[in-house]
This record gives structure tokens, sequence and C-alpha cells, in this order.
């Protein structure tokens, strides 16, 4: 019997040596004329193969990844058994037009979490609120399990895995008026019915799973999928009979079982590192008997508060009245005579701290007014610009006071800093835009 697969791909692959049922499924049917001519597909559909050694260790796996979850989380964990047949997926894609939904990894049945999450939401809007969606929404409940569109919920539901040996069914759907389905005839009596094979779960058992901080939501959700596993049931079909689960009464293991004396562990934000002042700061960086400080671990609130005095000190490279510092912080200089200069602590913190201080403010410095336009600009710089302009202001007001007022300095500067700041060849006419200002106070 043939393969459905392209011919260079039979050539290398052996399918009786392919171990994983969902490639075989997917991929590696068997096909042959049927008596009108048609491809006819067919697999072993009894036999899960070497994807059935997959269960054990899948849920010896998930069975760890609880132990660990449980140390944080309230948890639901029960077994329960397909009271007859399911079927997860029938709508997908497959070359049968039936599908099944089947772990790509393992290659066995499976329930996604969503799938379980989906179809217990679906009956609590259904049995809890009339059907009515909008009432659901509005309930703090219904909000904490489920969430909603603005919300995330605070329940999550676990994908559910068979737990031992998978038993598989072929079912049968049988249309008898194919030719009117398809709109080629009326639904006469001679039509003939066209037999379509499909492939469901049978007696197989699943864990079902579902987590949460809060002992009082697992106890909602709890209820809420036990009456949807028995009442409403899961997958397609269910209105025939299909996907319906009663609770198999196996021993949970005892690191599952829920813990009566359980606390949720407080979460702690983790813990600053304990700042220092500048004062302690400029103490250590004085001390030649210990290393500089860690410029992280300084509390520059007062280098912030006098950021345009030391901007000012720190880039002069000469002394300055006294006066023209006000409120600098004393660490940072070394006064002469009604004088001052930078210290070398003052230089260090510059040096460390001169990108943080450009970057995040516009310094209002000494005889220079902006533009609302310029401002604007300014803001709208990225970090590493702002300070790279702001550094060329900071020459500008410097100029501005050496000069005593001679604004042609400042003019030949201020079109230096459009040229290299604001855009190469075409700084100059940016510059015009932004309508940059100088003013001799």
């Amino acid at each position: 019997m043939p393969i459905y697969c392209p011919d260079d791909t039979q050539q290398l692959v052996n399918r009786n040596k392919i171990s994983n049922f969902a490639l075989r499924y997917q991929y590696f049917l068997e096909n042959e004329p049927d008596s009108g001519g048609k491809v006819k597909f067919s697999i072993d559909s009894t036999v899960l193969g070497d994807s059935q050694g997959a269960i054990a260790p899948l849920i010896a796996r998930q069975t760890n990844q609880l132990d660990y979850l449980i140390k944080s989380y309230r948890h639901f964990c029960e077994f329960y058994e397909v009271d007859w047949r399911m079927i997860i997926g029938l709508g997908g894609e497959h070359v049968q037009e039936t599908n099944m939904t089947l772990d790509h990894v393992y290659g066995i049945p499976y329930i996604p979490g969503s799938a379980f999450k989906g179809v217990v939401r679906s009956w609590v809007i259904q049995e809890v609120f009339g059907n009515d969606e909008n009432l659901a929404l509005a309930d703090r409940n219904f909000l904490s399990v489920f969430g909603s569109q603005k919300s995330s919920g605070n329940v999550q539901f676990l994908p559910a895995y068979p737990i031992d040996s998978v038993t598989f069914s072929l079912d049968i759907m049988n249309p008898h008026f194919s030719d009117y389905y398809t709109g080629t005839d009326l639904p006469t009596d001679t039509q003939n019915p066209i037999p379509i094979n499909f492939l469901t779960v049978g007696q197989t058992s699943f864990r079902f799973v579902i987590l949460a901080k809060e002992q009082a939501l697992i106890n909602t959700a709890t209820d809420w999928v036990d009456k949807t596993l028995g009442d409403k049931g899961l997958g397609a079909k269910t209105a025939v009979g299909y996907g319906y689960f009663r609770k198999r009464h196996t021993d949970i293991p005892r690191s599952l079982r829920p813990d009566a004396n359980f606390k949720s562990p407080l979460r702690k934000r983790p813990e600053k590192p304990q700042q220092i002042s500048l004062d302690e700061a400029g103490k250590q960086f004085s001390n030649p008997s210990t290393s500089n400080p860690d410029p992280q671990l300084i509390d520059i609130t007062s280098v912030k508060n006098c950021a345009v005095q030391l901007a000012q000190v720190a880039t002069r490279g000469d002394y300055i009245e006294l006066n023209q510092l006000d409120g600098i912080h004393p660490t940072l200089i070394e006064p002469d005579d009604g004088y001052a200069t930078v210290s070398p602590f003052g230089t260090w913190i510059w040096d460390n701290f001169k990108a943080s201080l450009l970057s995040s403010r516009i310094l209002e410095l000494p005889r220079l007014t902006y533009s609302t336009t310029f401002r604007k600009t300014l803001k709208n710089l990225p970090s590493d610009e702002l300070v790279g302009l702001q550094e060329e202001l900071i020459k500008v007001s410097n100029q501005l006071e050496e000069s005593d007022g001679d604004t042609k300095v400042v003019v030949v500067t201020a079109g230096e800093i459009a040229s290299a700041y604001l855009g190469g060849s075409s700084g100059g006419s940016r510059f015009r835009y932004v309508q940059f200002a100088l003013v001799y106070a």
C-alpha cells in the first residue's frame, strides 16, 4: 500500500520506523483508490505505537514541575476519564478533512489549556449567568478566574495529558445526501451514503490541573471545572454524547494533594542598596586609604539641585566668583578669597554624572534664553545628542561671561553648534527654524 507523501521523501523515510504517532497521522497516511476511483486514506487507528512510551515520562516531568509550582500556588489536581468517546480538533486541517489535536512533540492526544479554560468559561456564562456574557464580565469572581480583554485572570488552566494507556476508536459519519450538501441535487433517497471515518479517543484518563494564588479562587474554579466536564463536555459532538467525563477515583501523588496549612509566600520587593550622601562620598574620595566610592551608590539629589553651578565651575577651567555659585555643594569646589575653582572630587563627580545630569533636564544657563521652539527641539532630541548639545551651550554661556557682553564671539559659536549638532550641512537651516535666541542679560 503506497504512502501519501512526496516521492523524494518516500525514498528517505521508512514509515514503519516513524515512532511519533502525530507525525504518522498528519503526514504519512496510507492511501489506496476506492471503488469510485478516489483516493482513500487510512491509518492503523488502534495503536499509538512508540508514542505510548512518552506518556509516563511526560506525566513524571509535569509532576516535577507541579511540585515546584505548588510551593507558591494553591492548586486543583484530579483525574477524569472519558465516559465514552471524545473528539478534540475535529475541524482542523487534515487530508481526511477530520483531524485530532495531537502533541507534535510527544505524538499523543491532549487537551490544550486554552481549550480547557474556554469550555469552562463557556459553561459558566451559559449556566451561571443565563448565557449573558456582559453580565458575567460584571461579576468579580468571573473576572478574577478568567479575566477579560482589559485584565488577565488569576487562575491558570494547564494542558491535560493522558495518564496511562490511550484508547482510540474509529468512528463514522455517514451523510446520506452528499449531492444535496454540495448544491448539485435534491435530497433524494437515490443518493448513495458516503461514510467518513474519523478518529476518537475512547475511555482514556486525563489529569486536569489549575493553579491560583488564592484558595477561594481554586474553590470557585474547581466547582465549575467539575460540572463542566460532567455536564457540558469537551470537544466536538457533545450534543450526541461525545466528550463527557467522569471523575476517576485514583490516588493522587502525595506531593500534589491539597495542603490545608498552605500559605502563599509574601512577595518582597528587592531591597535597594543603601545610598551614601555627597558628604560621605567626598570623605571616601579624599581618604587615600580607601577606594573611590561607587557612583551607583551615591545619592546625587544634591548634585541635581546645583547642576548649573557645577557645569559652570567644572568646565570653566578658571576661578569663578563665589557669588555666581550660590547653592553649590561645598564638596564640589575649592574656595579661595571670594573665588572658587572645581575640586578634584567635583571633577570626579562631573565626569561620572555629566551624562545623567545633561540628559535628564535642560539646564537654565546664565545669560542664555531659549525660544519655545528651540526648547521643544531640545526635549525631543535623543539623550546622547542632548548631552552633546548642552555641553556646547555651556561653552556659549561661559564665553558670554568671559567676553563681558561681546556677542560676536557668541554668534560664531552658535553657528558651530548648528552645524555640529543640528544636522551637518543642513544644520544652518534647522538652526534657523528653531530660532535659537542668545540674550546677554
